[in-house]
């Protein structure tokens, strides 16, 4: 039993369970083996669960750098966009990483696993950095204007990705699409229509 595929059973009950209601047991037998035998390749539940978790967040730094490659010849603002619309792309091509993230997110607010904090922190940091350079190069081209606020900036975009995480389960693709838009039309305007 190879440790990439307890990974994969994993992901697929926690996806569908969550932490608290997935058991050892349920994968093991998902791979056809005793629970005990999953102890050969990880501590626990805990570990497990933070072996998906870290695989899931190694997916998006990748996916994310390879956005923020591929956009880096865009102009700041389509950069942005680029990135912005990164976040819907990623889970609609991993439907099961979108279960298994909202479902971690809430674990991860219930402290049982601190650990999970620092591993998003860790991938967060790449991301800032892709948006950080947009925002840099749009400031001193004049592409964005107005006062030169970086932190407010990262910020915003930052709780923005989060709330689009959030619609895109909460309604459907139309809506989302709808709500996109307007939101990336009022965020063009707060970043194009301040004073040089």
């Amino acid at each position: 039993m190879s440790r990439e595929r307890l990974i994969d059973a994993a992901r697929h009950v926690f996806a569908k369970k969550g932490y608290a209601e997935a058991s050892l047991r349920e994968i093991a037998e998902a791979v056809g083996i005793k629970t005990p035998s999953i102890y050969a390749h990880f501590e626990g539940k805990q570990a497990l669960f933070e072996s998906v978790y870290a695989e899931i967040t190694a997916e998006h730094v990748r996916y994310f750098a390879q956005l923020a490659q591929d956009s880096d010849a865009l102009e700041p603002l389509e950069r942005i966009r680029h990135l912005l619309v990164g976040v819907d792309a990623f889970y609609d091509e991993r439907p099961e990483a979108a279960d298994f993230s909202l479902r971690a997110a809430v674990e991860e607010q219930k402290s049982e696993l601190p650990s999970l904090r620092q591993i998003f922190l860790d991938f967060e940091s790449s991301l800032v950095e892709a948006f950080r350079g947009a925002y840099r190069e749009g400031h001193s081209t004049g592409a964005i204007r107005g006062p030169q606020d970086e932190a407010g900036f990262i910020a915003l975009v930052l709780m923005l990705m989060d709330g689009l995480f959030l619609q895109r389960a909460h309604y459907s693709a139309e809506i989302y699409a709808q709500r996109f838009e307007s939101a990336w039309q009022h965020l063009v305007s707060l970043l194009t229509e301040g004073e040089n």
